[in-house]
């Protein structure tokens, strides 16, 4: 890079791989040394602007559950009717308050455009976490490489561990390491574009302040931008022909998974899950608790990227995909013709918006698993070498991209490399050869599987490559030898199998077989 770096936001500064940004920013001197094996913030710091956004009131990102608040099961009537609900800029309405671009010119976070609340304004900024819910990852793969305070599975659980305990781990990592100062809550990022006279990144921000229930608007400029957000907010809902009707007359009977809460609010319903990744097991093996029956609709074409959710899967009875909701009958109509009766709820479980509607139309381009229609969760972000630097202009990073069990780890990689980079302690490949990488993952995986590793070639598939970019004398990430066995992961496997089938068959109950913690947890 040419250009110099000093001045950085970090999007979603509160969750894993923003916190992991922050951090790593903090302890990069000016030469681009690492101080992290010192355990000391850089005195002569590189980076003399870090200044983290999060929209919550707390840090822990998706793990913050805000005592388990939610968001709408679908999109306003409003919204639904439009017909372009699976559009990321539609059902992320705009704010009907937002300032002139005038007003915001002029304005600092110092000196705010005071706005009223839109109170139709949806930002889905509520967690997907519920009551309940552990880990699918071994907790070795849920602590930074720096973590000094962690806490171990309840007995029985383990390796897996609670949401609650994953979320005591971020705000313990947070708190030892001071990152709270460096971050901004109650802030949402609202737009992000280039200046490219002044060379630099624009951030229009609202800060919504609790006191008044105002808006607090204003602009401030950065050279770097790291994109941390992550990919569970915005959920994704696929367009269906009779949805919106269906919605419309029979309100509650289709939620999205992410206002899931508890099983409960499903006893005696016959109930349809829509998707067939790690969100179906997870509501299916408690659902089948208490519910009258639990469909599986899915594409029967395609079997789930890992195996044992297959097989998790494969114990429900499984349908082909929803291709029209029938509100006059309420009947849901198959892809194969079939007809379901007697449904009382659809649950969909289709996964989350990877397009990110504060950025400007063609700052990415995004794959189109369906031709004719917008991104889906299922899409790649096209033009990223090692699913961090945007190749093009690398002053624009992504951190926590990478789609592989070891979650803090690989976050943890990704912002030592941008560290090292921005810093100018190592240099990016020329674009020629990253975009030459990009072709090559291209060939050895699929379109919705780009963001995908096996966890058994992680090392040198991911790990390997992304030292050489890292702030000079970085220990390694990995450097403990949590990826030198996969028995740990294995026996993750193994045990998130267990406890599915003791929960889907009633076999186990969470009351009675584990820990306080967990059957109680109300963080």
């Amino acid at each position: 890079m040419t250009r110099e770096i000093r001045e950085v936001a970090v999007i979603g500064a509160g969750g894993v791989a923003g916190l992991a940004s922050v951090f790593e920013l903090l302890h990069t001197a000016d030469d681009g040394t690492s101080t992290v094996a010192s355990g000391e913030i850089a005195s002569n710091p590189h980076f003399t602007k870090i200044v983290g956004f999060e929209q919550k009131d707390n840090v822990g990102g998706t793990w913050y559950t805000d005592n388990f608040a939610r968001d709408p099961g679908l999109p306003s009537q409003e919204v639904l009717d439009t017909q372009r609900y699976d559009d990321v800029r539609v059902i992320k309405s705009q704010h009907k308050h937002v300032p002139s671009p005038e007003d915001l010119a002029s304005s600092s976070v110092e000196s705010p455009v005071t706005t009223e609340v839109d109170d139709t304004y949806q930002t889905w900024s509520r967690s997907a976490v519920w009551p309940r819910l552990y880990t699918n990852v071994a907790e070795p793969y849920l602590r930074y490489s720096t973590s000094k305070t962690f806490d171990y599975p309840p007995q029985g659980l383990a390796p897996l561990i609670t949401h609650k305990q994953f979320w005591n781990r971020l705000n313990a990592f947070s708190e030892t390491n001071e990152l709270r100062s460096r971050i901004r809550f109650n802030t949402e990022v609202y737009r992000v574009r280039k200046d490219e006279a002044a060379q630099k990144w624009i951030v229009t921000a609202r800060y919504h302040d609790p006191a008044t229930n105002t808006d607090k608007w204003y602009e401030e400029s950065f050279d770097g931008v790291i994109l941390a957000q992550g990919s569970f907010s915005i959920p994704y809902i696929p367009v269906i022909k009779g949805l919106s009707e269906y919605a419309r007359r029979y309100p509650g009977s289709i939620l999205h998974a992410k206002a899931y809460r508890e099983a409960t609010e499903f006893k005696d319903k016959r109930v349809v899950i829509v998707g067939a990744n790690i969100s179906a097991v997870d509501l299916g093996q408690y659902l089948n608790q208490v519910a009258k029956e639990v469909i599986i609709s899915r594409n029967l074409s395609r079997d789930p990227f890992l195996p044992f959710v297959k097989r998790c899967i494969s114990t429900f009875k499984n349908v082909n995909l929803i291709t029209e909701y029938l509100p006059d009958t309420k009947q849901l109509k198959l892809s194969d013709g079939t007809i379901l009766d007697d449904v009382d709820n659809v649950i969909i479980c289709t996964g989350y918006h990877i397009e990110i509607p504060f950025l400007d139309k063609g700052v990415f381009e995004y794959s189109l698993p369906i031709k004719s229609g917008p991104p889906t969760s299922n899409s790649r972000i096209k033009g990223l070498y090692q699913h961090c630097f945007n190749v093009s202009d690398p002053s624009l990073t992504f951190v926590g991209k990478l789609v592989v069990q070891t979650l803090c780890r690989n976050v943890e990689s990704q912002a030592a490399a941008v560290a090292g980079v921005w810093s100018g302690a190592a240099e990016l490949p020329s674009k020629e050869e990253m975009y030459a990488w990009e072709a090559g993952r291209l060939e050895k995986a699929e379109e919705y599987l780009f963001h995908k590793y096996d966890i058994s070639t992680l090392r040198s598939d991911f790990y390997d490559p992304m030292r050489k970019l890292y702030t000079k004398g970085r220990p390694d990430p990995i450097g403990d030898g949590v990826l030198e066995s996969l028995d740990v992961y294995d026996l993750s496997v193994e045990t998130f199998e267990r406890l599915f089938n003791g929960f889907r068959t009633g076999k186990l109950d969470l009351h009675k077989d584990f820990d306080k913690e967990l059957a109680e947890d109300q963080l």
